[in-house]
């Protein structure tokens, strides 16, 4: 006995279901991996804090790393204060803001030092001396 089908094959839908199951498997790493995506830049541990820093258009970042290898990087350079000061000198326009991030074990005394820098250069300056605590 010989069956007959009813409805003629559609060639194209066993093309369409491994595409769309490629761009779902796409979009569910795209969702998953920009959760792990780094800040760039020297890592540091900031002290925890309930309040946080509100977002700054194109600032620029010093980070100062604790002892004892005590740094401070500019721009993912690490630079002495004498070059800081250059650098600075020679950004066109002083309304980028210059944020500072200081590991909590980093010396008062050259986070002070950096800032002096900067607002002797006429930048604006946020210190950034504190990250969110989770859950608040």
């Amino acid at each position: 006995m010989k069956l007959r089908r009813t409805a003629a094959p559609i060639p194209g839908v066993l093309y369409l279901a491994p595409g769309i199951q490629l761009a779902l498997v796409l979009i569910v790493f795209l969702l998953i991996s920009s959760s792990f995506l780094l800040q760039p830049g020297v890592a540091v541990n900031l002290p925890k804090s309930p309040f946080i820093l509100s977002p700054q258009r194109n600032p620029r970042v010093i980070a100062i790393t604790p002892p004892p290898l005590s740094a401070i990087y500019f721009e993912n350079q690490q630079v002495s204060e004498a070059e800081l000061r250059t650098r600075l000198s020679s950004l066109k326009g002083r309304t980028q803001t210059i944020v500072i991030k200081a590991d909590k074990r980093a010396f008062y005394d050259q986070i002070s030092a950096v800032m002096n820098i900067a607002l002797e250069l006429g930048f604006p300056v946020v210190l950034a001396s504190t990250e969110q605590t989770p859950g608040l």
